[in-house]
């Protein structure tokens, strides 16, 4: 159920401060959380969802996570959000095995991209960005659809392909999400329930006329010789 940003626990943002440490702690020691099949610890297939290669890597992400995380947090909940980051991640790090044997993964858009299509495919209408623009969250992921699919095959050290997973399993879990949602059910009226409704409504305007005119006739006669001798001093008496 939607809340409100005073009611989230700020786990998008969080994660954000969590990811700018763990680029420091890159920088700053000889600390690898990549990952690449058949030579680095089974550990950093999950390791590599926190690092990054570049600043402007790190950036792109932050902007991920920090706007259309903390918008689907709030739209869902804090575990929601967690889950469907590392599943897409997850997803996304196994195009590694499948596309690039010998590849070096390391960074969080795949999972930022999986958050992005939830939201985008949970609730299509909310406001997002796109390249800056304020647009509908399905134009959003369209838009980012559509970059990815034109990256696919050129050399640029990007992995579209893990963007594109990330993407298609984001999408999978705002289905779902919008799956578990109750629809509004509306009472289907029959032409006789109708009947009966109109007739209880008549009934209740009579009802009420009734009353009213009980209470008129009620303040007229209260107090009756009081106000006829009032009358007297007013007319007959001057």
């Amino acid at each position: 159920m939607p809340r409100t940003l005073q009611d989230t626990d700020y786990a998008a943002l969080k994660f954000c401060v969590l990811l700018v440490l763990i680029f420091a702690l890159q920088s700053l020691t000889p600390f690898d959380p990549g990952y690449q099949a058949g030579e680095s610890p089974s550990i950093n297939f999950l390791l590599s969802f926190l690092g990054h290669s570049s600043g402007e890597h790190l950036l792109n992400n932050l902007f991920f996570i920090g706007v259309f995380g903390t918008i689907y947090e709030i739209m869902t909940s804090r575990e929601t959000f967690i889950y469907t980051f590392l599943v897409s991640a997850v997803f996304a790090n196994l195009t590694a095995f499948i596309f690039y044997t010998d590849s070096y993964i390391i960074g969080a858009s795949g999972g930022a991209m999986g958050v992005m299509a939830a939201l985008a495919v949970y609730k299509p209408r909310k406001i997002g960005l796109a390249l800056g623009v304020p647009v509908p969250m399905y134009v959003v992921l369209a838009i980012y659809i559509m970059i990815n699919l034109a990256g696919l095959g050129v050399a640029t050290g990007t992995a579209y392909e893990a963007h594109l997973f990330g993407l298609f399993t984001g999408s999978l879990i705002g289905l779902w999400l919008r799956d578990q949602e109750e629809p509004v059910k509306k009472e289907r009226v029959g032409p006789g329930k109708k009947k009966r409704r109109k007739e209880l409504e008549d009934r209740g305007v009579e009802k009420a006329r009734d009353e009213k005119e009980k209470e008129l006739d009620d303040d007229l006669f209260e107090n009756w010789d009081e106000r006829i001798r009032a009358w007297e001093r007013k007319y007959m008496m001057n």
